[in-house]
């Protein structure tokens, strides 16, 4: 009832115009990638260590990925807290108990659900204009990129977003949709989970492989698969590096993701 109570109150200010000024914790780095470009980071008061913020902005840290330090948080006297999908339902039950309002956005499933958590961070900071002009360039941009794909070629892709066990990106997640987006088959589609083997990679024999981020562990990886030249991603020089920071997209993001997906696939190395 006090959610319901705050939501309502919240809306309200939305619709009156008074909702700028609200100070919010961002527990996820999409959470804060997204109040930064809608242009809400002065409501922004505290977030997480791996959150991208200006150093100008001084916003302190009161998490990392998982674990969330409650006194930090209590202290800055946020009016909301607005946590991921890492965040445990304990935390946000914790706060709540504390008198401090939290919403979770889920990990999103794909790019539709990237622009309404983007629409909706906008209704709640009050920078709805911002976020809706946003989503409108995002689209009209993931319009034009996938006009240069050609609709007779839809590559096999392997996307390799973790090493040991060897985890491929999974339908129902964004990063699956980079794939599809982009135009590409995803060779991972009937998995059940994202866990696999490089016996499943071998025999599905992908013509295009990516590797999202892992530093260091990442170059291995892909060094790795340049070993095993009965890969076709392999003969063709289509084993490429993709960037940690894809897999906490904006709407813009995601889409100059698809972008450099769609460039690559089409490109040796």
């Amino acid at each position: 009832m006090l959610r319901f109570i705050f939501m309502s109150m919240l809306l309200a200010a939305v619709l009156t115009g008074h909702a700028e000024g609200l100070r919010i914790v961002s527990l996820a780095a999409s959470i804060t990638q997204n109040l930064y470009l809608i242009g809400a980071n002065e409501e922004l008061v505290g977030c997480t260590r791996f959150c991208l913020t200006n150093p100008e902005d001084k916003i302190p840290v009161v998490a990392d990925a998982v674990n969330v330090n409650l006194e930090k948080i209590v202290a800055l006297q946020p009016d909301l807290v607005v946590a991921g999908g890492l965040t445990s339902p304990k935390t946000l039950e914790a706060l709540e108990r504390m008198g401090i309002q939290s919403i979770r956005l889920n990990q999103p499933k794909d790019f539709e659900e990237i622009c309404g958590q983007c629409l909706k961070l906008g209704e709640i900071s009050g920078h709805s204009a911002e976020a809706k002009a946003i989503v409108a360039q995002a689209r009209e941009q993931l319009d034009a990129a996938k006009r240069n794909i050609d609709p007779s070629h839809q590559p096999k892709v392997f996307m390799e977003i973790g090493r040991n066990p060897l985890f491929a990106a999974v339908p129902g997640s964004f990063m699956n949709d980079y794939i599809v987006q982009a135009g590409g088959k995803n060779i991972a589609a009937g998995l059940k989970s994202g866990s696999t083997s490089r016996e499943f990679v071998l025999l599905n024999n992908p013509d295009v492989i990516f590797v999202v981020g892992m530093g260091i562990v990442g170059e291995e990886e892909i060094e790795a698969w340049k070993k095993i030249r009965s890969l076709a991603a392999v003969r063709d020089g289509k084993v490429f590096p993709l960037d940690q920071y894809i897999c906490s997209p904006t709407p813009l993001t995601f889409v100059e993701t698809v972008e450099e997906i769609i460039r690559l696939m089409k490109n040796k190395e």
